[in-house]
């Protein structure tokens, strides 16, 4: 038995990629599939398949067919992928499914869900919402597309713009798991480490960096650093923990 947690939102800054690295940071050992137009993982590589997509809808849309089809392929064979007679057990995977991708890449795995339950493979989807119109609005559509063939689904309420609707979250659906990433304001220089080491960094090097931090920053600033840094990663992890706990069932 293979477990398979997609990850989609199809409008970008909703915190989709955090999301995941929090994954990857609780299950160490998933694999990683990211479909992007670039890659943003890199900080993941030693687990991460990378497969560019493209991102504008409007091409994905017009260039429909059988070429469009095809498109996600490689990918579909990576999930269906038979696991190494010497692997300790099914390595759980991880997709992150970029902006706009969703609404092609997920009627793919509808299609063949039938399939994948014969050969052992389990999905689950995972969306994150914002209190942003745009990404409020796409949520429920790619629940409702993996509704067929995925159970369960699992929603972030993501705090980054404010608290999300109360009436928007109740109508995702009660079969829908929701945790929340609450809202933390991280100063620019603890930003800039974040954005550039991930939530990897905060675990494996920050308290070495302290000294190197303290000098170029000051004493306090520094401190202060670590600690929202430190907080931050502590409440993501929180936020994907009944997501990894999901994925470490199937291990």
């Amino acid at each position: 038995m293979r477990r398979v947690l997609l990850v989609g939102q199809d409008k970008g800054g909703s915190g989709k990629s955090l999301v995941v690295r929090a994954l990857a940071e609780s299950v160490v050992a998933a694999r990683i599939i990211e479909l992007e137009d670039e890659a943003r993982l890199v900080e993941l590589d030693d687990r991460v398949h990378f497969f560019p997509v493209r991102a504008d809808r409007s091409e994905i849309d017009r260039t429909s067919g059988a070429a469009a089809r095809s498109e996600y392929d490689a990918v579909l064979d990576l999930i269906a992928r038979k696991v190494a007679p010497d692997a300790p057990g099914p390595e759980p995977l991880i997709v992150d499914i970029g902006a706009n991708a969703s609404r092609s890449f997920l009627p793919e795995i509808a299609s063949r869900a039938a399939r994948y339950g014969r050969i052992g493979v389990e999905f689950a989807m995972l969306t994150v919402i914002t209190a942003e119109p745009g990404a409020a609005a796409s949520a429920p559509v790619v629940l409702d597309l993996a509704r067929p063939f995925a159970k369960p689904l699992f929603a972030v309420e993501n705090q980054v713009e404010g608290a999300v609707d109360t009436k928007i979250l109740k109508a995702l659906g009660k079969d829908v798991v929701l945790s929340r990433l609450p809202r933390l304001t991280l100063d620019p220089q603890a930003n800039g480490l974040l954005q550039t080491g991930g939530l990897r960094f905060i675990a494996e090097r920050l308290g070495a960096a302290e000294d190197n931090l303290s000098e170029k920053f000051g004493f306090a600033a520094a401190g202060r650093m670590i600690q929202d840094l430190t907080a931050f990663r502590a409440q993501a992890m929180q936020a994907v923990a009944p997501m990894a706990e999901w994925l470490e069932r199937g291990a």
